[in-house]
């Protein structure tokens, strides 16, 4: 199992062990002791975080990274969680989910639902925009 969890300008990629253990020892589940796929930030989770223990797949790597993705974060900041498997930052996936995360974090109070909508909208105007700018240049 991977897990990917995107923070205002970071992606925590963690497999496995790993991910079990960030899901059940850092983040806050539901009512129904599910993991949601937006999280809010609360101080107590860099707290958990930094007594992970390293075991279980967590190693020195995987709980620096984690740190880091956490530092990246203020109390209330939402945060994105998913199975995605990002290789690559630059990926069009990655930024796509970037930028989700900054439309939960934009001050508008979007839902998840509005912000993933926001997000596809400028995902489309992006991919427009860059295909006019592709032949422009083209042209030239």
């Amino acid at each position: 199992m991977t897990l990917s969890v995107f923070t205002n300008t970071q992606v925590i990629s963690l497999e496995e062990g790993a991910a079990d253990m960030f899901m059940n020892y850092i983040l806050n589940p539901d009512e129904s002791r599910q993991v949601q796929a937006v999280q809010t930030y609360e101080e107590k989770m860099m707290s958990k975080a930094i007594n992970l223990p390293l075991t279980n797949g967590i190693d020195e790597v995987n709980k620096k990274m984690i740190l880091g993705g956490l530092a990246d974060l203020e109390v209330g900041d939402r945060f994105l969680c998913n199975g995605a498997k990002i290789s690559d930052l630059d990926s069009a996936e990655a930024k796509y989910y970037l930028r989700l995360v900054a439309n939960l974090n934009n001050g508008q109070n979007l839902t998840p639902e509005q912000a993933q909508v926001k997000t596809r909208v400028e995902d489309e105007e992006y991919t427009v925009m860059s295909k006019l700018r592709d032949e422009e240049i083209d042209e030239k």
